[in-house]
């Protein structure tokens, strides 16, 4: 197959728009788990830093008390014991890494997105070699896509689905439960569809 020198065409300039388009939703994607999971990692946090402070002080203040044969510090020593249960979920649960991760992968989407558009709004002629930007955007979108799209909650993809499919002509990414045939390249320049 001879390769030769690919030059920017309509169908070439169709398909990364394309890109741009799923570019967009995945930022938005992974800034709303972002968001998820950093509400969740706080209030995870601030639920085991107000259990210690509450157990902590109330140990103090009741000491070897008892109600009617009651132990008060056995109540309290419940409290530490929820604290280290709290801590035991905020570790396994992950939502402070994960959300450091979803983070980082808006930020690689959106870089590739800010791409796209510069590429795209500029004339065709003053644009980078369409080949070597063809490369070099696809090496950016496999290298965030291989882990980072996997990691995208269910009720998310589904919210983008919902507030982006409503824009006509949008191209909203497969894993968001839309599907479209593959286009080909056709000689007169004309996407059809398989």
């Amino acid at each position: 197959i001879n390769i030769g020198k690919l030059t920017w065409t309509s169908s070439i300039e169709i398909m990364v728009a394309k890109w741009g388009d799923e570019a967009k939703c995945f930022e938005w994607m992974h800034t709303e788990a972002h968001s998820y999971y950093d509400i969740n990692a706080r209030n995870m946090m601030i639920a085991s830093n107000v259990l210690s402070a509450i157990s902590g002080l109330s140990n103090v203040i009741a000491g070897g008390a008892s109600i009617n044969g009651f132990q008060l510090a056995w109540a309290f020593g419940s409290l530490a014991i929820a604290v280290s249960i709290t801590n035991m979920l905020q570790e396994k649960l992950g939502y402070t890494a994960k959300a450091t991760q979803h983070n980082q992968y808006s930020i690689q989407w959106g870089s590739i997105r800010r791409k796209i558009e510069e590429e795209l709004s500029i004339p065709p002629e003053s644009r980078k070699d369409c080949k070597s930007f063809m490369k070099y955007l696809r090496q950016d979108i496999n290298q965030v896509s291989m882990a980072g799209n996997s990691m995208i909650p269910e009720f998310i993809k589904k919210k983008c689905f919902e507030k982006f499919n409503s824009i006509p002509g949008f191209d909203i990414p497969d894993i968001c439960g839309k599907m479209e045939h593959t286009h080909i390249y056709v000689k007169t320049g004309v996407i059809s569809n398989t």
